[in-house]
């Protein structure tokens, strides 16, 4: 049984992720399209633990923090989808922002992109929340190549936390 702050936690990550579209003033129906796919595929997470540290770091990686990072970043997550999904899951994508009043106040939303030989091939979201003092963190969204690169990228959105905080990952 999935423990409540960890249903808090996603119900959370949902509202951010529908926040982009639903808020928008002037969504496209091909982004809300893709939102709706996005939403009905969605499943909470599950409890996970810090992998080891991988034999071989194969991944260059970088958080996204403007707007050529978060296409790449857009552009990779909509690849994952059938083909059929694919134009309206970009539209969506797309549409995330980490800044421009697109927040919502439970939850600190990171993400991050690896490149391997120059293409963009691994990414991943994190979300943090806190609700009546437990820390939960949240590993979505996560493509990687090989398995050093999702340990390596688990690791990396992982670091600096040192805390009792649950970590649970999807996808």
């Amino acid at each position: 049984m999935i423990a409540p702050a960890v249903i808090s936690h996603f119900d959370i990550k949902q509202r951010w992720m529908a926040c982009h579209v639903k808020k928008a003033q002037f969504p496209t129906k091909e982004s809300l399209a893709g939102f709706d796919i996005y939403h009905a595929a969605a499943h909470p997470p599950q409890p996970f633990d810090k992998p080891d540290a991988p034999t071989h770091q194969p991944l260059t990686l970088y958080w996204v923090d403007n707007h050529p990072l978060m296409i790449q970043y857009a552009k990779l997550q909509a690849q994952q989808w059938p083909e059929s999904d694919r134009a309206n899951m970009l539209a969506y994508f797309a549409q995330l922002a980490l800044e421009d009043g697109v927040e919502i106040a439970d939850a600190t939303v990171s993400l991050c992109i690896g490149t391997l030989n120059g293409e963009t091939c691994a990414a991943a979201m994190r979300v943090d929340t806190v609700l009546d003092g437990q820390t939960v963190s949240g590993i979505y969204d996560l493509i990687a190549p090989s398995d050093d690169a999702r340990a390596q990228l688990l690791r990396a959105m992982m670091e600096a936390t040192n805390d009792n905080r649950q970590w649970v990952i999807a996808g």
